[in-house]
């Protein structure tokens, strides 16, 4: 039974040690982080203004998910199915 122990210390240690080494499966090209080059600052757009909300005007967070997926993606309600043709 110490032998078993011993065995299985001895796999789990090799395991835990074999992350350390390097081999080319591994190696990878890393970016270096010291040559990062700044990028330009944020500018805010000098029109920046946002239409006013209108009273009772529906909320874009209402209405059916389904029915904004369909707009969103084809411009508007899914077109009618088709009629099944018998064959």
């Amino acid at each position: 039974m110490k032998r078993i122990n011993m065995f299985a210390a001895a796999s789990v240690a090799l395991l835990a040690l074999s992350g350390c080494g390097t081999t080319s499966v591994f190696d990878r090209d890393r970016p270096d982080e010291f040559a990062v080059s700044r990028s330009k600052p944020l500018q805010v757009p000098t029109e920046f203004e946002l239409a006013a909300p209108t009273p009772d005007a529906p909320r874009p967070q209402d209405g059916d998910t389904k029915e904004q997926v369909l707009d969103a993606m084809f411009g508007g309600a899914a077109p009618a199915p088709r009629p099944q043709s018998a064959q």
